[in-house]
């Protein structure tokens, strides 16, 4: 039995879009937040190649995979201890209209390589915009940049970027939620006149659902192996699974340019250990074999929005020990495409394996279901299959009464 293979699944872009039936009265009300988050983590120095150009960005996806180099283990130097605060770009959407579930709010975290709008594609929205589809069913969203992405803090790609860190980003951005303090410890970036709407965002939720793509998946199965109950009351992790093809894949077979040099005027601002996904691995990654799954039109959207990556993400893969979250007892739903290459090796169909994955839910088993999204590959928002997967994920959380 192989285990889920963090290395494949880097950067793996998705979302969930939508097109769902829902009264047209429920509208988006959308603000932009800086979010002051206090961290703490133990992240590890490595022994691997520095990176600063596109020739040592290749060296080093070369090195790190190559079988008789060092693994995981002996490239550790030294423990990292992070303990300071990094600004959090996150945006706010609230439905314009109160409903039932205005006070239930999906937390949402998008895979390596993408910032929040993996969440809310501008091509097609009713079909592809996930967080107008769950606005349309009354719930309110949050979605986030992670650390090193798009308008969120950029520090050292080597040693502060990575799994732990991330994690724990995760972990304080929820409890500032929970407390119902998001506004008041937040720098309000939008321009809100209005006394009233800005009231409507000043939301103490009942509860908080964690959802994910990909990598943000894996974060939020560690979450909820290290703080159970405490940060979630139900999941939907998408892009993930366990599989006995998921070690088929490995960094060097998905190719980055050095960020910087990559393109200038979007990512010069973008220091020492930041890669980025070149076009055609795009394609590779995120979407089909084929061109009969997906929209040209949507690859060249994952193109103009993809984010840099950082090293230190790929060297910390070893830190996750993929625990049982034993202390977790709400819902979950896991979901991947019928051809997800990074995952499966291009088919997932016989290649799923159920009894570990529901093992690392072991006290929401009840709960637990795996949904294989047919004819899509990794990219389920950006599929032609968007709407339907979307309409799945709204239904899971309906049925179990969140």
């Amino acid at each position: 039995m192989m285990m889920l293979n963090l290395s494949a699944a880097l950067g793996l872009l998705a979302f969930i879009p939508i097109t769902v039936n829902a009264s047209p009265a429920i509208t988006n009300n959308c603000i932009e937040l800086l979010v002051p988050v206090p961290v703490k983590a133990t992240n590890i120095e490595y022994d691997i190649p520095r990176v600063h150009d596109t020739i040592s960005a290749v060296n080093w996806a070369v090195n790190v995979t190559t079988w008789s180099n060092k693994n995981y283990a002996a490239r550790i130097i030294r423990n990292v201890t992070i303990s300071q605060t990094f600004n959090i770009h996150a945006k706010l959407c609230v439905p314009s209209v109160a409903t039932s579930k205005s006070s239930t709010i999906q937390l949402l975290t998008a895979g390596n390589g993408f910032d929040k709008r993996y969440w809310d594609v501008e091509v097609n929205p009713s079909k592809y915009n996930y967080i107008d589809a769950a606005i349309s069913k009354g719930y309110s969203v949050l979605a986030y940049d992670k650390l090193g992405c798009g308008k969120s803090d950029k520090p050292d790609g080597y040693t502060m970027v990575q799994v732990p860190s991330e994690v724990e980003i995760l972990a304080s951005l929820t409890r500032i939620v929970r407390s119902g303090k998001l506004l008041s410890a937040s720098e309000i970036l939008s321009n809100i006149k209005s006394t009233e709407l800005l009231k409507k965002f000043n939301v103490r939720p009942k509860k908080v659902l964690q959802i994910g793509h990909s990598y943000g998946s894996v974060l939020i199965q560690a979450l909820l192996a290290k703080y159970g109950d405490e940060l979630a009351d139900g999941a939907i992790l998408t892009g993930f699974l366990v599989s006995s093809q998921a070690t088929a894949n490995n960094v060097a077979h998905f190719d980055h340019d050095y960020a910087a040099e990559s393109d200038s005027s979007r990512f010069g601002r973008y220091g020492p250990g930041y890669i980025v996904l070149v076009k055609a691995t795009l394609q590779k990654l995120f979407f089909r074999g084929t061109s009969a799954g997906f929209e040209k039109k949507l690859l060249d959207y994952t193109e103009k929005i993809k984010q840099p990556e950082t090293v230190g993400v790929y060297g910390s893969e070893g830190t996750l020990s993929f625990s049982p979250a034993a202390g977790y007892s709400g819902p979950v739903m896991t979901m991947a495409g019928e051809f997800d290459y990074p995952l499966c090796n291009g088919d997932c169909k016989g290649a799923y394996e159920a009894n570990y994955t529901m093992g690392l839910f072991p006290a929401g088993t009840n709960n637990f279901t795996f949904h294989l999204v047919p004819e899509t590959g990794h990219a389920l928002t950006l599929a032609k299959s968007a709407a339907e997967t979307a309409q799945k994920m709204l239904d899971y959380l309906e049925d179990n009464g969140l």
